[in-house]
């Protein structure tokens, strides 16, 4: 797979596979990824496990856990699109999250 296609399936799909899909990218990708897009699919990964880990305490909390998971929902739309953008233009890009992978 080229760079492009690892970055649409790393940050875009990952609107519809959370976690799987920069998983899937992280992994078909491995070395051969450079620069931005290395970067934009190693940080929407990382959102993706922060996200994964604070939806599930979230779930627990009855009303307001759940209004927060659907603000994380949109936030992951929008860094999703952010993510894709500086992938392919080569753009620098910081999404606050855990950096469980560096």
């Amino acid at each position: 797979m080229d760079q492009k296609t690892l970055v649409i399936i790393g940050t875009i799909l990952t609107i519809i596979l959370g976690v799987l899909a920069s998983l899937i990218a992280w992994f078909a990708g491995g070395q051969k990824l450079e620069g931005s897009a290395r970067e934009a699919i190693r940080q929407m990964f990382n959102f993706e496990l922060t996200y994964l880990i604070l939806a599930i305490v979230l779930g627990w909390i009855p009303l307001l856990g759940q209004l927060l998971i659907l603000i994380l929902w949109i936030a992951n739309i929008v860094f999703a699109i952010k993510a894709f953008q500086a992938g392919t233009k080569n753009t620098d890009l910081k999404i606050p999250c855990f950096n469980m992978i560096k």
